[in-house]
């Protein structure tokens, strides 16, 4: 089948690793299924390194052996990574984020290509990368996601990543956050996001 003419908001299993480069070195991407998308993914985009955001479920669910993926990951010296969040939950997602971006960060501060994936790379995943171009770029976050949607058709949840920002800048409860203007926490005065830097670089799950 000739993959120019899908919809780009829909998964489509047969149609293997559907990726694109957010960063020269990060890969928003659809799951692996298959340890030769394991194979593709060394030889022909060079990944250095994978960050799983799937759970158990979401690999059961397309049958995926993961602990075949495992050991060609293994085999090609890539080390898997999995920072599990619940599929279509944005509370989990916000959870989430922190222990996911530091991630992100590692990969990229070793000059490492991180491949980012959950099952379609079309909800955790890109909100995981535009998490990352928002706290350690030099963007707001409605320009963080313009960026990756612009690259990457996909809907992510703003609302997360905006909810994940301020519980790392506030601590403050999660019912407060719901009060708050939409544009609040959209954007990062200098010091709050060096603050925001450390706190997930030294984040512990």
């Amino acid at each position: 089948m000739g993959w120019e003419h899908a919809s780009p908001y829909e998964y489509h299993y047969e149609r293997g690793l559907y990726y694109h480069y957010i960063h020269p070195n990060l890969i928003c991407g659809s799951q692996p299924r298959n340890p030769q998308d394991i194979d593709q993914m060394k030889h022909h985009l060079g990944v250095d390194k994978i960050l799983n955001l799937q759970q158990d479920k979401d690999l059961q669910y397309w049958n995926v052996d993961f602990q075949a993926l495992q050991k060609r990951a293994d085999d090609h010296g890539i080390p898997l990574i999995r920072r599990p969040a619940r599929d279509f939950d944005p509370h989990s997602l916000r959870t989430m984020l922190p222990s996911v971006v530091q991630a992100i960060e590692q990969a990229l501060a070793e000059e490492q290509t991180l491949y980012v994936h959950c099952t379609a790379g079309l909800g955790r995943a890109p909100a995981a990368c535009i998490a990352y171009l928002y706290w350690f770029g030099d963007m707001s976050l409605d320009q963080a996601y313009k960026h990756l949607t612009d690259i990457r058709p996909c809907g992510p949840k703003r609302e997360a990543i905006r909810g994940s920002t301020y519980d790392l800048l506030s601590g403050g409860d999660w019912d407060q956050f719901e009060k708050l203007p939409p544009e609040a926490y959209a954007s990062l005065l200098e010091e709050d996001r060096l603050a925001l830097q450390h706190r997930v670089i030294s984040w512990q799950m």
